[in-house]
């Protein structure tokens, strides 16, 4: 029975460790990091614009007006949602965001195309299931979307 309990602890350690680890840890397939916008992995705790598939797939944001306009935007509702800017660069967004009950860190990442699209991907740093990643990024939508944007009529050349 001892060894039993011994087991089980040990296992809980490990597994806190882990997650610990990986909650602190900034993730190395993020774009600030390798250029590209990455996929999902097959967990659901993530949702992304380039996704395939329906567990995954959100739709990307739009935007009217140019690109640096509309990075200001986000970068305000970002943070007005609770958000840590942790990266920005022309075109692109990372942001993190801490569960309020276990504290774990959840990646936001926009890039922002010429076009008038926002490509989104929301990951969970450690865990399996989607805990919020999907309502973040409607949150985000519906907030940023409630953003008066200018016009592309209304913008001086």
């Amino acid at each position: 029975m001892k060894t039993l309990v011994k087991l089980l602890l040990l296992v809980i350690l490990v597994v806190g460790g882990l997650g610990f680890y990986q909650t602190v840890t900034q993730p190395d397939h993020l774009y600030a990091t390798t250029g590209q916008f990455s996929g999902c992995p097959a967990r659901p705790n993530c949702v992304s614009s380039l996704a395939k598939d329906d567990v995954h797939r959100v739709a990307a944001l739009a935007y009217t007006g140019d690109a640096g306009t509309a990075l200001s935007m986000l970068r305000e509702v970002i943070e007005r949602m609770g958000g840590t800017i942790e990266h920005e660069s022309p075109g692109y967004v990372h942001a993190v965001f801490v569960t309020t009950q276990l504290h774990l860190r959840d990646d936001l990442e926009l890039l922002v195309l010429p076009e008038g699209t926002i490509e989104v991907r929301s990951i969970s740093r450690f865990g399996y299931k989607d805990l919020g990643n999907r309502q973040r990024v409607e949150a985000l939508r519906q907030a940023f979307e409630a953003v008066p944007q200018p016009s592309s009529s209304t913008v001086m050349p």
